[in-house]
């Protein structure tokens, strides 16, 4: 998978009105090369991995430059990630459970290939342009995916399955440019090891 030195972004200190969270910023990495924008320098996409009380958040974020949108989210799960649920920034952003029976748009690309082994992706309805994360220049957008603890895990064991890419996340993206789309992941465990774990930081709130 290639690698982008401007992504390797560590957790940092950012704004939300609220109690302080332990967690880590991880890139999601373009590893598709469906378009001229595989390898464009604009892009800027990651989520935000954070706890709660018994539970784990996964907020995504495009601050990309380039024209596009995140349609789909999939996990190839580990062992920790129990019962979720979807929280959107605004009623511009809408996510949901929806059916997954096409797997993660390239993911036998990978190595090992990506399984998304839960029932479900979560997704846009239609017309997903406007309901995704849309890049930085058009919103200030996010989505948070809750996920109930299981199997007596913590959020650093979750950063654990991270780190060792036992557990993956992959994002499916549309609305580029002449309407080409690529698909990003999470990166391989020593890019994930360069973030560290257990830095606190605060989330920021987006807004329009």
């Amino acid at each position: 998978m290639r690698k982008r030195g401007l992504n390797l972004v560590v957790a940092v200190i950012l704004l939300f009105p609220a109690a302080v969270c332990q967690g880590v910023r991880i890139p999601l990495e373009i590893f598709t090369e469906n378009s001229p924008y595989a390898n464009d320098p604009g892009w800027d996409l990651y989520v935000d991995v954070w706890d709660g009380t018994g539970v784990v958040n996964f907020t995504f974020y495009n601050g990309s430059s380039l024209q596009s949108s995140v349609a789909r989210i999939f996990y190839d799960d580990g062992s920790l990630l129990g019962v979720d649920e979807v929280i959107n920034s605004d009623d511009y952003t809408f996510f949901k459970k929806v059916p997954a029976p096409q797997p993660l748009p390239g993911w036998d690309i990978l190595v090992p290939p990506f399984e998304a082994d839960r029932e479900y992706s979560i997704g846009t309805p239609n017309p997903p342009p406007w309901k995704g994360v849309n890049d930085g220049d058009i919103a200030n957008e996010w989505v948070t995916i809750r996920f109930n603890l299981i199997n007596g895990g913590t959020l650093d064991d979750v950063i654990d399955e991270l780190n060792s890419a036992v557990l993956r996340i992959g994002v499916y993206i549309i609305d580029l440019p002449e309407g080409y789309t690529e698909s990003a992941v999470t990166p391989e465990p020593a890019t994930v090891a360069l973030l560290g774990l257990g830095t606190l930081f605060v989330l920021r709130r987006r807004r329009r």
